[in-house]
């Protein structure tokens, strides 16, 4: 079972909808109850619990907040969930390195949008939502300013400029 299979049917079985902190509490209930206090990946339940309240507010908040401020061109919006997203990662999933921590709130202050890392977890990548006209400085001060913060990592650092494609569709 996916943790997203595992929301839906509980959501189902208390009648209430998937985003309910109510169902992200339960889920933690359970989970914390069934392990009680082993460590079935190498992971307390505690940490288990953690990823839980992450992937739930990402999946069932965060991603639907996203994609309607992207609709609406709600920068502020944006910036807010974006900005939530990037915490949760740090705070919850403990899966990002010092430099995927640092970049998202630097390039916010640059001028960026909303930024957050993103990828396998420790180690990944950092984007960032900028305006057009100022996306290439905004790159370029960022990049100057990790190398600064991070100069062994100029080697493999790689920054760069692109413009979204179209979104999903259905052929």
């Amino acid at each position: 079972h996916t943790l997203a299979s595992v929301l839906l049917r509980l959501s189902e079985q208390m009648g209430l909808p998937p985003s309910s902190g109510l169902v992200a509490d339960e889920a933690e209930r359970r989970l914390t109850r069934a392990h009680n206090g082993a460590r079935p990946s190498g992971c307390p339940a505690s940490a288990l619990a953690s990823r839980l309240r992450q992937f739930h507010e990402e999946s069932e908040v965060l991603v639907p907040g996203i994609a309607s401020a992207f609709s609406r061109n709600d920068h502020s919006a944006l910036s807010t969930l974006v900005a939530r997203s990037h915490a949760l990662t740090c705070t919850h999933l403990c899966n990002t390195v010092p430099e995927t921590e640092w970049l998202p709130p630097a390039g916010i202050e640059l001028g960026a949008i909303a930024a957050s890392a993103f990828g396998a977890g420790f180690g990944g990548s950092c984007w960032a939502v900028a305006p057009t006209d100022l996306a290439a400085e905004i790159a370029d001060r960022w990049r100057q300013l990790y190398l600064q913060r991070f100069p062994e990592r100029e080697q493999a650092a790689k920054f760069f400029v692109m413009a979204p494609g179209p979104g999903a569709c259905a052929v």
